[in-house]
């Protein structure tokens, strides 16, 4: 992970000792960024999913639009060093629908970083302190080398990504303008015969507000369509927040 910045490490070095030379003060934690990761039983998040999924060569992809529910639903670990909670994720095809519930994954967070676990694999989503800049691996817990299946192809999805922060002052998601949002790139991509591209958009106070992926190989050199028309694998996937709650 990055070095803190000169500032930031000025700023915590005064806010420990501006009381007086014998006292300590705790710096306050609204600096470390722990906002845009926030973790309480609970916590619920309403998102749609958009996807487009390349399938037979990209001669028959399939398009689908549904919703995710996510809802931390049970305490595993709760103290003031670290939080870990179980996710239950749940789906359904449409508004009317009845949510079914598909995963039960983990999710947690410490003073250094948040941790996401998605199924087998646990990504390193967060790191604090959040500064604009901040680079890290978000991909060392598992091989990002490896290839994953998508429709009846491999793919390597993960190689060469680099997590960083990119701060911005507000971010229009949907139809609702967020205020104090941190723009996190994975990668961004392209040559002539593949496509990767992936961010993640969290609000202070929120989280996930919008996570964006455009994953596609091809061997098409139709450079005029394009990269959903001329991919021979792959997927582009986008997921907008509908609401957030505090149950």
């Amino acid at each position: 992970m990055k070095r803190l910045p000169i500032v930031l490490f000025s700023i915590l070095i005064l806010s420990i000792f501006s009381c007086g030379e014998n006292e300590i003060e705790t710096p306050d934690d609204s600096i470390f960024g722990y906002e845009y990761f926030p973790l309480e039983l609970g916590y619920e998040w309403i998102y749609a999913v958009d996807s487009v999924l390349v399938n037979q060569g990209g001669t028959n992809n399939v398009v689908s639009s549904s919703f995710i529910k996510e809802e931390l639903i049970e305490v595993i670990t709760d103290t003031d060093d670290k939080k870990e909670f179980q996710l239950q994720r749940s789906y359904k095809k449409d508004s009317i629908s009845q949510w079914q519930i598909t995963d039960i994954w983990v999710v947690q967070s410490d003073d250094t970083r948040a941790i996401r676990t998605e199924e087998n694999l646990s990504f390193v989503k967060m790191v604090f302190p959040a500064v604009d800049g901040t680079k890290w691996d978000g991909h060392i817990f598992f091989d990002d080398n490896k290839d994953f299946p998508v429709a009846a192809e491999s793919v390597t999805v993960y190689k060469d990504w680099e997590y960083q922060i990119n701060e911005v002052e507000s971010k229009t998601v949907g139809s609702t303008l967020y205020n104090e949002v941190l723009d996190v790139t994975h990668i961004d991509d392209v040559t002539f015969i593949s496509k990767r591209f992936s961010t993640e958009s969290y609000a202070k106070g929120i989280g996930l507000i919008e996570r964006k992926m455009e994953i596609f190989d091809t061997q098409n050199g139709d450079t005029s369509l394009l990269w959903v028309d001329r991919a021979e694998k792959g997927f582009q996937l986008t997921q907008t927040l509908v609401s957030f709650n505090k149950n």
